[in-house]
């Protein structure tokens, strides 16, 4: 997809407001994914060995909190459908109410059966978020943007972390989970307000005061528009997007995105109602394919998905993913000099802080660089733990300092470029059905590494698990090395080109 950002006539302030705006409606939802992420934690470490009907032991615990992962393929099947049928910003309407119906459950159960209940609900609304969220804001935002507003979701996923382990700090398991619903009936209602198309009140307010019409009403993807034949929908959304303007001020943009739709999509665009007169000749470079297994195998579409996957395979171990369900155990038993819910709470805020550096640096440095520089520093805090749990010096602050490292190099680079990499590497046609099979792919990764954590414990103990999670991110790291494009600043038509491309090339390696 180009975007020719230096032939239209908008105001980069504007502009950037725009895309702002629209990005944060969004990426909001990935704030109530976090609740969700850090509610297994406190909830495993509140009810682990307890003598209620609640109460956990070693394999519940470690279903408990693996389940989400394991259910969340099915939210991402959804997604992969729907979202190409019915466009990203109405698959992203729906979240929030099966994560309201599980916060009930939660709150109000009584055994342990009830818990796996909402986790399961939660695990699929996860998965059913994730992809039309990254699709969404990768299609709606300039190349001079794209990874800071992707950097978005992350930023507000790790916020979520941050807050609800905070609150498990000053108030015991129940609570936490009542805030949490709270925050999601909020959520609701304002994702549905800011997408609602006949919204005029504020929007009258804004034209009047700001000369900005029509700010509330978020416009879908232009690019999931054109692929429907809805040309001149997509015009109007981009003159949203692009800063409230004229239809000639975008004009060379909607003519790029409509032509490369053209050379990639089947003859089934021409015969769109506003385009009766245009004719398909395929380009090339953009072979037409008959069905999506044809698809799916395409060589455009099977590297990338190579790449996202053993990312994220690397990411898993060298994150110490696995361990976070766990974390408060674990620091009871390696020995913390301070309360584990304070270091959890310290660990939240490190992750939020690690995600916002994330999306300063990315624009800086590029994604293989800074990818390269948040795995080094994960896979050195794996290693030392391993060693110290190996050797167990009597100075406790050195495991959770390394755990403070970890906590904030995950989403410095590795936790969060994965995700920005689905929406950008593939193709226009196999995006949406492609980051779905993605985002179930990387859920039944977290989900392996979770549930085996025991397993791995058992067999060569904490100390050993840390190692084998080390060097599967020494691996990873020489694996990016030869084949990790960079991507930041960088078109999403030219990416596709660069991933046809050959490897090891300075083109391929820089932007």
């Amino acid at each position: 997809m180009a975007i020719l950002e230096n032939k239209d006539d908008t105001n980069n302030f504007r502009s950037t407001l725009a895309q702002v705006l629209a990005s944060l409606t969004f990426s909001l939802l990935s704030f109530t994914i976090g609740f969700v992420i850090g509610m297994s934690t406190i909830v495993i470490g509140a009810l682990r060995n307890d003598h209620s009907p609640l109460g956990m032991n070693e394999t519940e615990a470690s279903w408990f909190g693996s389940l989400a992962y394991v259910v969340q393929p099915l939210g991402c099947g959804a997604s992969a459908i729907l979202q190409d049928v019915l466009g990203r910003k109405k698959c992203l309407m729906a979240v929030n109410i099966l994560n309201l119906i599980a916060w009930i459950i939660i709150y109000f159960a009584t055994r342990t059966a009830y818990l796996f209940i909402a986790q399961t609900i939660m695990g699929i609304a996860m998965g059913f978020l994730e992809a039309p969220v990254l699709s969404y804001i990768g299609e709606i935002t300039q190349p001079r943007l794209r990874g800071v507003l992707t950097s978005f979701s992350g930023i507000f996923f790790n916020l979520g972390v941050m807050v609800i382990t905070s609150m498990s700090n000053i108030m015991d398991w129940r609570a936490v989970v009542l805030y949490s619903h709270d925050w999601s009936i909020s959520s609701f209602v304002y994702v549905g307000v800011s997408t609602l198309e006949y919204i005029q009140v504020i929007d009258k307010i804004t034209a009047l005061v700001f000369k900005l019409p029509n700010i509330c009403q978020v416009p879908d993807s232009p690019a999931w528009l054109v692929t429907k034949g809805r040309v001149r929908d997509a015009e109007k959304a981009y003159q949203w997007l692009r800063g409230w303007v004229r239809p000639e001020d975008v004009k060379h943009e909607l003519a790029a995105i409509v032509d490369y739709v053209k050379a990639t999509q089947t003859p089934k665009f021409a015969r769109s109602t506003e385009n009766p007169a245009v004719k398909t000749n395929a380009d090339p470079k953009y072979p037409v394919v008959k069905n999506r297994l044809q698809l799916l195998t395409d060589p455009g579409v099977t590297r990338p998905f190579r790449i996202i996957v053993l990312y994220l395979i690397t990411m898993a171990c060298a994150s110490l993913l696995a361990m976070k369900p766990f974390f408060i155990e674990i620091l009871e038993t390696i020995g913390s000099p301070i309360r584990s819910h304070a270091v959890l709470a310290i660990c939240g805020g490190l992750q939020t802080a690690g995600a916002i550096c994330c999306g300063i640096c990315m624009r800086l440095i590029g994604k293989r660089r800074l990818s390269f520089l948040s795995l080094g520093l994960s896979t050195v805090s794996c290693l030392g733990l391993g060693g110290y749990l190996t050797f167990q010096p009597n100075y406790p602050w050195i495991p959770v300092t390394l755990f403070f490292l970890s906590y904030f190099a995950g989403p410095l680079g590795i936790g969060l470029i994965p995700f920005v990499l689905i929406m950008e590497l593939f193709p226009l046609r196999a995006r949406g059905m492609a980051s779905g099979i993605c985002g179930a792919c990387a859920h039944g990764i977290f989900f392996t590494t979770t549930k085996t954590y025991y397993n791995l414990v058992n067999l060569v103990g904490i100390s050993g698990a840390c190692y084998f999670y080390g060097a599967v991110g020494v691996l990873g790291f020489i694996y990016f090395y030869w084949d990790l494009p960079e991507t930041e600043g960088i078109s999403l038509e030219e990416i596709e080109r660069k991933i046809r491309g050959r490897r090891n090339s300075i083109q391929y390696q820089t932007n």
